[in-house]
């Protein structure tokens, strides 16, 4: 049972019912499909679905138990109920498990069970064949209420079980409402109804021809005869006092009482009743009364219609309402439930019912099988009807049922809604009382009407047990109005998004709606503020914010919850100080008495200068500032909107008096033939540049070149090449940082 499951996808115009039946050739498995695929329902299936079936697993088994079923039909041909009861017992209660695993999708098991079953019935085959050279015996093969038998030893009647061995000489008899079946060596069955009383006159056995002979006595009551004649010479005779039967028919009814002996034959070959030398041959479906007034022959009444229930139905009940048609000339009517198709395991045998139905109460969960028989004005049973079928459930289990939307609670603004859920398929749905059509996979689709206000969508699945399932939910219809929210102008703003510094963001505004509920919504959809409009409309509130920009929406609700206004905002932490960039840095020093400031400073939404306030152009400035003479310090402030703030200081000299030179010194350190060496020693506050450029005269010839100033020294030097002659010095020029220059 190792073979691979068959995967098959489930299409469009496909039903489970439908695809259990073309693979697995038996479409009441669907429970075990879907527990083998676990799937929940039905309803869970969809086209694209793919389904694992248990093709050859259903074959295994299937194989199994038909294996088994001819084995025991096989030792029960050889008389396994009389020589090997407990074995062919053992057989049929296996195979009895075989089948209940079948059902619940146990395929190892069914063939386990199976294959057990079929063991026992070989070995009852083979006890049966070991044993059919003995003395004939009769085994009680039914037993329904109280049933008692004597044996020629026994001083008393005591109680028959099931499986009894009965012998020659014994007597049964059954009690009000109980019958018996007793089964013989050959399989030949005798069924006594209720308050019937027999004798085993004569059980016999030839071992070389396989003969039978047996004989029975019928004191009072009525037995129903079935024959199976399985040897090549098999007798079976029937007493009635003062009346000897014998038979070829396989297919009759005896009864003896006060009022006489009655008897019918249902088969094609005749049974013969002898009585005081007189012989009467009772042809097929003929029946005949011998009493005081002599004999009385007539066609026994044809069989009756049944009516209910009808073939193969399911009842979920205790007991089962059984119906049949009325019958022309029927006086009665007899009524047999067994749990087999052959009628040998009889629940009840009902005789002489005036009307057309009977309530076979308190019977066990099972299948069954019924049948009628009419009764004429004589008393005969007529031919019996054809056998139907009918099976008792116990189920208690509320139906499946799903209501999946509108979701309890929902708000409509639209005066309709659309019903959407999914049931058991051979369940009644009603929806507000009134009947909905469920689609073939279980599912149901229905728009409803709404009216203002509370509504209640209620939907009650029935299953054919009578068990109950419902779902409820509410819903809301509020037709929608426009309510206007608009935020205050005054909230801080960085872009779209409301802004603070802190981890909250306080938010006023104002709607056209007067206490009124109000919920906030974050982007996720969770409620993270409730409150109501003032009276004026008015609206406070707070929320969380971060770093990120994070998004909100303000809903105000009717009474009833719909949504009649909404706003959605943008909400954010902002503790980034707006950045100020000048074009170009203040000069360190300058000779220019107004000093001109430019740049930009981002979101900020102010700026001031030591205080004053400064104008702004989409995030720009340009100053112009007046320099005092010496050090000018200057402080910017650029704050944002919610109140960060960047601080920029400006420094820069104002110097109007050129740098004073202190001393020029022109020396040939090395002598007539060294480098000329010049120094100037020089001073200013706002520190010399570092090209000072100078004149000089060698001999009448002029010479210029650059000094390198160092403002930390203030001393400014130069190098010339060797060139004898007289120096002086003609024109000097030292340069400070503000622009002003000292000439020597």
């Amino acid at each position: 049972m190792n073979a691979p499951l068959q995967v098959v996808q489930f299409g469009e115009q496909d039903t489970l019912r439908g695809v259990v039946g073309n693979y697995l050739k038996d479409p009441d498995l669907w429970p075990a499909v879907l527990a083998l695929n676990n799937i929940a329902s039905p309803a869970d299936i969809t086209p694209g679905t793919e389904l694992r079936l248990p093709v050859r697993q259903v074959f295994a088994a299937d194989a199994a138990l038909l294996a088994s079923l001819t084995a025991i039909q096989k030792a029960n041909a050889e008389g396994a109920r009389i020589f090997a009861p407990d074995e062919i017992g053992n057989a049929l209660e296996n195979r009895d498990v075989a089948v209940q695993q079948r059902e619940i999708g146990e395929w190892r098991q069914v063939v386990s069970y199976a294959g057990v079953a079929r063991d026992f019935a070989k070995e009852a085959l083979d006890i049966s064949i070991a044993q059919r050279d003995r003395s004939a015996e009769a085994v009680v093969s039914d037993v329904q209420g109280d049933v008692e038998g004597r044996a020629p030893v026994e001083p008393s009647w005591s109680g028959r079980d099931l499986n009894d061995i009965l012998i020659e000489f014994e007597r049964v008899r059954t009690l009000s409402s109980s019958t018996t079946q007793i089964t013989f060596r050959d399989l030949s069955r005798l069924r006594l109804n209720p308050n019937s009383n027999a004798t085993i006159q004569r059980m016999r056995s030839d071992p070389l021809t396989g003969g039978e002979v047996t004989k029975v006595s019928l004191a009072n009551g009525d037995f129903y005869a079935l024959l199976n004649q399985l040897s090549d010479k098999t007798t079976f005779e029937i007493e009635v006092p003062g009346i000897e039967t014998t038979t070829n028919s396989a297919d009759f009814w005896i009864k003896n009482d006060q009022s006489g002996a009655r008897f019918v034959n249902y088969d094609a070959p005749g049974l013969e009743i002898e009585q005081n030398g007189q012989k009467i041959l009772l042809g097929e479906n003929e029946g005949v009364v011998i009493s005081g007034q002599g004999a009385q022959r007539a066609a026994v009444l044809q069989s009756p219609r049944l009516v209910a229930p009808t073939m193969g139905e399911i009842l979920y009940s205790k007991g089962a309402d059984l119906s049949w048609d009325t019958f022309e000339g029927a006086e009665g009517y007899w009524l047999e439930i067994a749990s087999d198709a052959g009628f040998n395991q009889m629940h009840v045998s009902e005789w002489g019912i005036r009307e057309t139905a009977f309530v076979a109460a308190e019977l066990a969960p099972a299948r069954y099988h019924w049948r009628v028989a009419a009764l004429d004005k004589l008393g005969l049973p007529g031919e019996w009807s054809t056998p139907q079928v009918f099976t008792l459930r116990v189920d208690t289990t509320p139906p499946f049922l799903t209501l999946l939307s509108p979701a309890t609670g929902t708000i409509e603004t639209k005066p309709t809604v659309e019903v959407l859920g999914a049931t058991e398929l051979d369940a009644q749905l009603m929806l507000n009382d009134q009947s909905v059509e469920v689609g073939t996979d279980g599912s149901f689709l229905v728009s409803v009407a709404l009216v203002p206000g509370e509504n209640t969508v209620s939907v009650m699945a029935t299953d054919p047990a009578g068990n109950q399932s419902t779902r409820s939910h509410l819903v809301v219809y509020r037709p929608a109005k426009a309510i206007e929210i608009v935020l205050d102008g005054d909230i801080a703003r960085v872009g779209d998004a409301l802004a603070t510094r802190a981890e909250h963001l306080s938010v006023l505004a104002e709607t056209t709606a007067a206490e009124s509920t109000v919920v906030v919504r974050d982007q996720t959809g969770e409620i993270v503020v409730r409150t109501q409009t003032k009276p004026s409309g008015l609206l406070t509130f707070t929320v969380p914010v971060d770093l990120r920009e994070q998004v909100y929406r303000i809903e105000v609700l009717a009474p009833g919850g719909t949504v009649e206004g909404d706003l959605k905002f943008f909400a954010l932490r902002d503790q980034i100080a707006p950045e100020v960039v000048l074009d170009l840095p203040p000069p360190r020093a300058t000779s220019d008495e107004v000093l001109q400031v430019q740049g930009s400073v981002g979101d900020a939404v102010s700026l001031t200068l030591n205080d004053t306030a400064l104008p702004l152009s989409e995030g720009r400035f340009n100053l112009s500032v007046t320099l005092s003479p010496g050090e000018n310090e200057f402080e910017l402030v650029a704050a944002d909107a919610v109140g960060n703030v960047q601080i920029t200081k400006l420094t820069t000299l104002y110097d109007i008096d050129p740098p004073e030179i202190l001393s020029v010194d022109v020396r040939r350190p090395k002598g007539d033939t060294g480098p000329i060496e010049l120094e100037v020693e020089a001073q200013d506050v706002s520190g010399l540049r570092q090209a000072a450029p100078f004149v000089l005269s060698i001999d009448g010839v002029e010479r210029d070149g650059f000094l390198r100033c160092d403002s930390n020294s203030g001393l400014c030097r130069a190098v010339l090449p060797s060139e004898p002659g007289e120096i002086e010095v003609i024109e000097l020029i030292i340069e400070d940082y503000a622009g002003n220059a000292a000439f020597e």
